[in-house]
């Protein structure tokens, strides 16, 4: 797969931007709606040469062509040995992007669990900074949110594991990550990482509630459960949210607008019209 055409500068380990260039001849104006800022918030350990995380620059290029892209990265560490103030520390750059923005309608999409966490990172991060919530116009939730069991959470954090003689402590370390996890919440009822961030979506303290969502998820996904996504939207709806729902029955995880490209982008667009 060739890798985006768009040219993206690196603003941290974790945070890349792609601002569309100035064109010498005169163009049309983008409709005063259009969002002027995309973050795209990666699933865990995606390669940047992934077919569908390519496909997402590139639609949105297309559909938004003035718009700024910022990419952020969700690595497998994040959820195993990073402490909390090194990753946070690796979204700072989004305050200052999307502070540059006089006029900011900013589109978030983010992607698996991995993507949640990374959005509740530059949440925390913008409130921490600047006292406001992340001003948010318009949330896509792509395979998430999830409570994974332990098969599910063992699938998806080994799918990073390198090959070889280094697969075998590699995945003893996560091993027994896991099984400390899974300890201290029989144990001590501490919640998981990813349980913690299912709940921040839903703070009102943390995240902007006004903002619309878009929940696309699959039946036949087998690493996050569709049931776990529909009572998380549903608890968004109690509190007053705006929802579209995308529900699929044979796509997996995170292939979504690859395989049913038509649909996801009508109710992408979709989503984003009702913020005007």
């Amino acid at each position: 797969m060739a890798a985006s055409n768009l040219e993206f500068s690196k603003l941290s380990s974790a945070v890349s931007i792609y601002t569309p260039p100035s064109s010498p001849t005169p163009t049309p104006q983008p409709a005063s709606s259009d969002p002027t800022t995309i973050i795209i918030c990666q699933w865990m350990g995606v390669s940047p040469r992934s077919r569908a995380l390519n496909a997402a620059y590139l639609k949105y290029h297309t559909l938004y062509p003035s718009a700024r892209i910022l990419t952020l990265r969700s690595l497998p560490e994040y959820f195993m040995t990073t402490s909390t103030a090194s990753r946070l520390a690796g979204f700072e750059p989004v305050i200052s992007a999307v502070d540059s923005d006089p006029n900011p309608q900013v589109l978030v999409h983010l992607f698996s669990n991995g993507g949640a966490l990374t959005f509740t990172d530059v949440c925390t991060v913008y409130k921490r900074k600047t006292g406001k919530l992340l001003p948010v116009q318009a949330l896509i939730m792509d395979s998430a949110p999830g409570q994974p069991t332990l098969q599910e959470s063992w699938t998806a954090l080994s799918m990073g594991l390198p090959k070889g003689l280094l697969w075998y402590p590699s995945a003893a370390v996560i091993g027994a990550l896991l099984g400390i996890a899974v300890f201290k919440r029989s144990v001590f009822g501490i919640e998981t990482l990813v349980q913690k961030t299912a709940g921040l979506l839903n703070d009102g303290t943390l995240v902007d509630m006004k903002a619309k969502r878009l929940y696309v998820f699959s039946e036949n996904d087998q690493l996050v459960g569709y049931r776990d996504v529909e009572r998380h939207l549903e608890d968004f709806k109690k509190e007053g949210g705006e929802v579209i729902i995308l529900k699929e029955t044979k796509t997996p995880h995170v292939q979504h607008m690859i395989l049913d490209g038509e649909r996801y982008w009508e109710n992408v667009q979709g989503l984003w019209s009702t913020t005007a």
